[in-house]
């Protein structure tokens, strides 16, 4: 049913506590996988390998340290399950049966080219507090920003794409850059009850690989020069959906 990529650095016990919770909520384990991306240079390596192995669902790759863009990627091209999510570490799922109901939105379009994103549970402080509509389920507007940055596609939007995550982007940005793409779709839907909580980390260790190399100013560049790519994308998967045949 869904494939969970995570990559994590630093945090095995947040890593471990967003495991539990995806559990404890789960219509079905049977229908998850958990696909964990480690850094072998990882002080916190042997404490990951000691939470996470042999878990039930749980496959671990251990690698170079890398960006989480190139990790969300790599990890989404071993995925068991046809629906995939790009998923952080810090996340706490609060919602019972959250992937039936996740599951329930795709079996809704045939050709299952469709962003699903989740409520962060925060509604201060990320902008959430702006979303006025009471609708629990609803497409996203065109010029309407999301404020959650972890969602949902399907096998079928990362084969036309070549990617789930936009490869030119290491980090920020990714979910930005994939919302704009499938609200240009009308293909962008919140799910205001299902909740993916995400807390703020003050020691956050996974940063390392974000603020060498002055990578939010390129991050930065690359968004704002970035538009040629989003319409490409955005042309590819609407001749998808205007071909699409059973």
């Amino acid at each position: 049913m869904i494939t969970l990529c995570i990559p994590s650095r630093g945090r095995p016990k947040l890593a471990r506590r967003m495991y539990d919770s995806a559990i404890a909520q789960s219509n079905s384990r049977k229908n998850l996988e958990f696909l964990f991306y480690l850094n072998e240079d990882d002080p916190s390596l042997p404490e990951y390998l000691n939470l996470l192995n042999n878990l039930p669902q749980v496959k671990i790759q251990v690698g170079p340290h890398q960006s989480t863009s190139f990790s969300w990627n790599r990890l989404a091209t071993r995925a068991m399950f046809d629906i995939i999510c790009l998923m952080g570490d810090d996340v706490q799922i609060e919602t019972k049966d959250w992937d039936r109901k996740i599951y329930e939105q795709f079996s809704k379009y045939d050709d299952k080219i469709l962003m699903v994103v989740p409520s962060t549970g925060r509604p201060r402080g990320y902008r959430q507090s702006q979303w006025k509509s009471k609708e629990s389920i609803r497409l996203v507007k065109k010029n309407e920003p999301l404020p959650a940055p972890h969602f949902a596609v399907h096998k079928n939007w990362i084969d036309v794409l070549g990617y789930m995550c936009p490869p030119q982007f290491w980090h920020f940005y990714v979910d930005s850059y994939t919302q704009k793409v499938a609200r240009s779709l009308e293909r962008c839907l919140f799910m205001k009850d299902v909740v993916w909580k995400v807390k703020k980390i003050e020691d956050n260790t996974a940063h390392q690989v974000r603020t060498v190399l002055n990578i939010r100013n390129r991050e930065d560049y690359v968004w704002n020069t970035c538009q040629r790519h989003l319409k490409s994308d955005v042309t590819a998967l609407k001749n998808f959906i205007d071909n699409f045949k059973l």
